[in-house]
């Protein structure tokens, strides 16, 4: 007996929620103004994904945690001074190496001596060790070892 008004409960309580169905009607009398204002806007999102992606050229950026001095300092700097290794001599142990610029200008250097922002470090059979330092963009001194190649010719 308790199963039979059991299964009689769930069945009237289906029927019940099945008959209060509304449906849901969507007018559209006042909104044709915004849906066309939308596909309008959609068509420029849609216009504006399809063209090639622009890119930024980040050294044209100003990096807003960099002060201006030290920006000043950066752009002003001088740039890299190219050297190139010409020659080498010893004399009495000693090295000497013959350095030279992009202007054809020359320069006798020795262990220690400096050019510029340039120091010579080491002086090798047939290679000059050197450090360049410079300042980075946040005001750091930066020291940066090259190797000069004497060319064969």
């Amino acid at each position: 007996m308790k199963r039979i008004t059991i299964v009689l409960l769930f069945v009237l309580l289906g029927v019940i929620g099945c008959s209060h169905k509304e449906e849901n009607k969507i007018t559209t009398k006042g909104f044709t103004k915004k849906a066309e204002k939308e596909d309008i806007e959609l068509k420029k999102w849609i216009k504006a994904l399809e063209e090639k992606p622009y890119k930024i050229n980040i050294q044209k950026l100003k990096n807003p945690f960099v002060s201006p001095e030290i920006l000043k300092l950066v752009t002003a700097r001088k740039e890299k001074i190219p050297l190139e290794l010409v020659g080498i001599l010893e004399k009495n142990g000693e090295r000497i190496a013959l350095l030279q610029d992009n202007t054809k200008k020359g320069y006798i250097v020795k262990t220690g001596n400096r050019i510029g922002n340039i120091a010579i470090l080491e002086i090798g059979l047939d290679y000059v060790l050197i450090e360049e330092e410079e300042i980075n963009i946040y005001g750091e001194k930066e020291k940066n070892k090259r190797i000069l190649y004497l060319k064969k010719e």
